[in-house]
């Protein structure tokens, strides 16, 4: 996918993003360790439908952008994605994606914000209000690791600047058999970025750290957190070595009426790389059935 680089300008920072195509907008939010552009094969699903397909980088994670992160929690991504909601449609709702950190962030954008939501679909990640016994699980503690590891000042610094020898074991345990090709490069550039990975480590340290949190969306929390009023469909990966498919059997609990769960076989963790095509039927079908 030959996607042009643009920049959405918003009232809370001006975000550069990839963009193709032409129609309706789907905004694609990414996670960790993940780029805009690994988005490509499921926009080429997308494109070809009619649908423009614009993929900004999270704040922080973008040379422009890389030293605008005072906060780092998840409602403020979450408002980050509201503005370029506004911004891109500033009448109507939007169709949206998530994928990890993306998926917390169009979760919380929905239940916050949902007349900025058209659709939404998350992706490898359980809606936000059945994260608690997810964490409380050993075995996922220990895929977990890396979380805790990112909580270890100096430590967590040094593994990750050293080289990009965790970000290549986390994709090739996520998704096995995966090879993510020239995304590889891209990644490595991105989280080669000293700025980038601080940027990284603070959004990890924000689920432990209140000073991380912005205080004036701090009222937020009692809506982010709970379920959507916005029906959502939800996949996972039968292979995610990231959060394994057993902890999305309770997902319907935290989502609207009229929401789907759905699990893939032969996917991995980057689904959107592991089967663009089958991902694309499904998001596809939801924009339909969900007018």
């Amino acid at each position: 996918m030959d996607f042009e680089e643009i920049v959405i300008e918003t009232d809370r920072l001006d975000f550069p993003a990839l963009a193709a195509g032409d129609g309706p907008v789907v905004v694609c939010w990414h996670g960790f360790p993940d780029h805009p552009a690994t988005f490509g094969p499921l926009a080429e699903h997308l494109v070809a439908a009619g649908r423009r397909v614009v993929a900004p980088f999270l704040r922080g994670h973008h040379p422009t952008t890389a030293d605008r992160m005072t906060h780092a929690d998840g409602i403020t991504l979450a408002a980050d994605a509201e503005a370029v909601a506004r911004a891109l449609s500033p009448d109507a709702g939007i169709d949206l994606i998530g994928h990890d950190v993306g998926a917390g962030v169009v979760g919380r954008l929905a239940a916050a914000w949902p007349d900025r939501v058209r659709h939404a679909v998350t992706m490898a990640v359980p809606p936000p209000r059945t994260l608690g016994p997810v964490l409380r699980d050993p075995a996922q503690q220990q895929r977990f690791f890396y979380l805790w590891l990112f909580q270890v000042p100096g430590v967590a610094e040094s593994v990750l600047e050293s080289d990009r020898g965790l970000v290549d074991y986390l994709w090739s345990t996520w998704s096995p058999g995966l090879d993510p090709g020239e995304h590889r490069a891209r990644v490595h550039a991105m989280y080669g970025d000293p700025a980038v990975l601080r940027n990284v480590l603070r959004i990890y340290r924000s689920n432990f750290d209140r000073s991380l949190h912005d205080p004036d969306l701090a009222a937020l929390a009692a809506r982010t957190e709970a379920p959507a009023d916005v029906p959502m469909l939800v996949l996972a990966g039968e292979d995610d070595g990231c959060i394994a498919p057993e902890h999305f059997a309770d997902a319907a609990t935290g989502l609207a009426e009229g929401s789907s769960v759905r699990v893939l076989p032969d996917a991995g963790h980057f689904m959107h790389l592991d089967r663009p095509d089958e991902v694309a039927r499904l998001v596809l079908g939801w924009f339909s059935r969900h007018p």
